[in-house]
């Protein structure tokens, strides 16, 4: 006899619900499982595969679970040390996996501290070692292009000796409902770095949403050919680059003077940069020219700077005062895409007052732009640094479209269509959980179209979960995006935001679906925020009241509600506003957009209650509002407790 991968000595099992038990054993046997002085049958089938339920249980433990075919001694399982209690399902990509025992700090702390990370792990083994009945089961990565009926992986007890190996985000939240509830508690944590949403959705699933139906039949139809499982070398994502690559057609912008300080720009669109270019639809791949004024002091005329610039994707040419000063790429080389450039500029062209910077900025296939962080952006000489950063004129000297290399296939890819479905969460169906825990998004979120589909493939995904465990409403606690990039108080073209956005309104299309937010504990430098206990205590916090009836506990931050106009204002209504206050002026995180949809700073707030009256001298009727609207955008409205969410009202 082989029980299922989630069962193994140290088990949690849900309590008061009934509890799938399944596995194989002899064909055509009748199957028994007993504990606690509860049991269950149920029948093999023809080829072995049985699957029965216990009744609910009352939490406690430690108990044996005996699963016996009754007259054959040969075939019996007996489980030592299970526990009955809360268990939750905890799933997303790095920033779930990331374990309490994680360091991937990329600013190092300062000397003589130690990292955030490390004080939170001792501060956690501290306390768990307090608690006892509270352990979790890790879901090795695995991933075969093809459906697996077993994971490995075994249950383990959160103490000093294995709980560093723990997913952070969720320790910190069982700890807490562990304190709270009093009774055992169990983890599942299933995760993988860099994965997208449609990776943990079934195939059958992903057909049905006409976002992801092409992709999961061009997989399906890789699949099936002998190449794939042969062994063959797939080509290298460069090699597809340059099978479809149209080289460069030549520099016409310097031809038609649009280096030169003297060229009148006016016509040509705005971007913000750091940036992509193609996110805020000045052009496709091609080249793309941005020009800035830039005002140099007096006692710097004629002394040598430095023009410092952030990756470009992918190739460049620089220029001052309508003279090149350096480039960097050539052909169809992608290995710049990334790195910073610093040209020298002779002090010969330095003038005191206003100078002119030109860029030619040239990428042949996927992305391109200029790369973070906002203070590579420099001009530097002198012991003086003048910023670069923000808003240049802008324009396409010529537009190739996207150009985009084929998908590439692979049965060891994570993120193929539906693959950890099959190959991590497959394995678990269907062991009964309370809720489950999701933190992803960050893999959804490289365009702001990308970004904007995030919505109905969530809403896929929890209804694909749903039917799979046979549990219509299994709760379902999402982590909205922490802060990260360089901060800014607004981005209409972020990602971030319109993935954060989308995380939000999944939960309107679906009953228990609820948001815990991560802002205010992002890194700007790092997509890897070390702080997750604070993270852990939000969704700890979303569960105890919308799972567990804790209502005097705040399920999160004011919760936005609905926008309405009121003479040249727009009032905000909110939900769980409890102390509701702003931490902040109000254009620092608001926007106000009238029948132009041109967002700028609201200049006014009142709070009302649960209400919060918005108004700008700049928009005299406003319609729509957004909230947090960049990548490391700030947090100013809380309740008692906890920020709001980022939001917008628009549609």
């Amino acid at each position: 006899m082989k029980l299922g991968s989630p069962f193994s000595h140290g088990a949690v099992l849900q309590r008061e619900m009934p509890v799938a038990v399944w596995g194989e054993t002899l064909p055509e046997v009748l199957v028994r499982a007993e504990i606690a002085g509860k049991e269950g049958y149920a029948k093999s089938s023809g080829s072995g595969d049985f699957l029965l339920r216990l009744p609910p249980l009352e939490a406690g433990g430690p108990f044996e679970l005996k699963v016996s075919v009754p007259g054959n001694a040969e075939e019996c399982v007996v489980l030592r040390d299970v526990l009955v209690g809360e268990v939750w399902l905890c799933s997303g990509q790095s920033n779930m996996e990331y374990r309490l025992e994680s360091d991937c700090a990329v600013v190092p702390p300062p000397a003589g501290t130690e990292p955030l990370s490390r004080r939170q792990e001792r501060e956690f083994l501290d306390l768990a070692a307090e608690t006892g009945d509270f352990h979790f089961f890790t879901v090795p990565e695995k991933v075969a292009g093809c459906r697996e009926k077993y994971c490995g992986g075994e249950w383990r007890p959160m103490d000093r000796e294995n709980a560093s190996k723990a997913a952070a985000v969720a320790a910190w939240f069982g700890l807490e409902l562990r304190k709270k509830l009093n009774v055992p508690v169990g983890l599942i944590c299933c995760s993988w770095g860099g994965t997208h949403v449609e990776a943990w959705t079934s195939p059958e699933a992903l057909r049905f949403n006409p976002d992801t139906r092409a992709a999961v039949e061009a997989w399906e139809e890789a699949r099936s050919g002998k190449e794939i499982w042969s062994g063959m070398k797939t080509a290298t994502l460069d090699e597809q680059l340059r099978s479809i690559a149209v080289p460069d057609r030549g520099n016409r912008g310097a031809a038609d003077g649009w280096a030169e300080p003297g060229f009148d720009d006016s016509g040509w669109g705005t971007m913000e940069i750091p940036g992509s270019w193609i996110v805020q639809r000045i052009a496709g791949n091609g080249a793309v020219w941005v020009r800035r004024k830039v005002v140099v002091p007096a006692e710097l005329a004629g002394k040598e700077m430095r023009l410092c610039i952030g990756g470009i994707d992918k190739h460049d040419i620089a220029y001052f005062n309508g003279v090149e000063i350096g480039r960097t790429g050539k052909d169809l080389e992608t290995c710049f895409w990334n790195s910073p450039r610093e040209y020298r500029i002779p002090g010969k062209l330095v003038r005191g007052g206003e100078n002119t910077i030109a860029i030619r900025a040239f990428s042949f296939a996927m992305e391109g732009g200029f790369m973070p962080p906002d203070e590579a952006y420099r001009l530097e000489g002198a012991g003086v640094s003048i910023p670069l950063s923000g808003e240049w004129r802008a324009k396409a000297e010529y537009d190739l479209g996207r150009v985009e290399p084929p998908r590439r296939y692979g049965i060891d890819m994570p993120n193929m269509p539906g693959a950890l479905f099959d190959s991590m969460i497959r394995p678990l169906l269907p062991f009964a959980v309370r809720g489950v825990l999701w933190y992803q998004g960050e893999s959804n979120a490289n365009t702001l179209e990308e970004a904007q589909t995030y919505r109905r493939k969530m809403t896929v995904m929890i209804r694909d979960w749903r039917f799979r465990w046979g549990a219509p409403e299994l709760p379902f606690l999402q982590v909205q995006l922490a802060d990260f990039h360089s901060p800014k108080p607004y981005d209409r073209w972020s990602p971030w935001a319109a993935l954060r956005d989308a995380q939000r309104r999944a939960c309107l299309d679906e009953p228990n679906v609820f948001l815990a937010t991560a802002l205010g504990t992002g890194e700007a430098a790092d997509i890897h925020p070390q702080d997750k206990k604070t993270v852990g205590f939000r969704l700890a916090s979303a569960a105890l009241h919308h799972c567990y009836g804790e209502t005097e506990i705040l399920p999160g931050g004011p919760q936005f509600l609905k926008a309405v106009p009121e003479g040249g204002a727009l009032r905000l209504f909110f939900r769980d506003a409890e102390g509701m206050t702003l931490r902040g002026e109000p254009g620092r995180a608001f926007r106000l957009a009238g029948s132009d949809g041109v967002y700028l700073p609201a200049d006014r707030a009142e709070i009302d209650g649960g209400t919060l009256l918005l108004s700008s001298e700049k928009v005299p009727h406003p319609l729509t509002v957004r909230y947090a609207w960049a990548d490391n955008p700030e947090s100013i409205l809380w309740n008692r407790d906890f920020p709001a969410a980022a939001f917008s009202s628009e549609n």
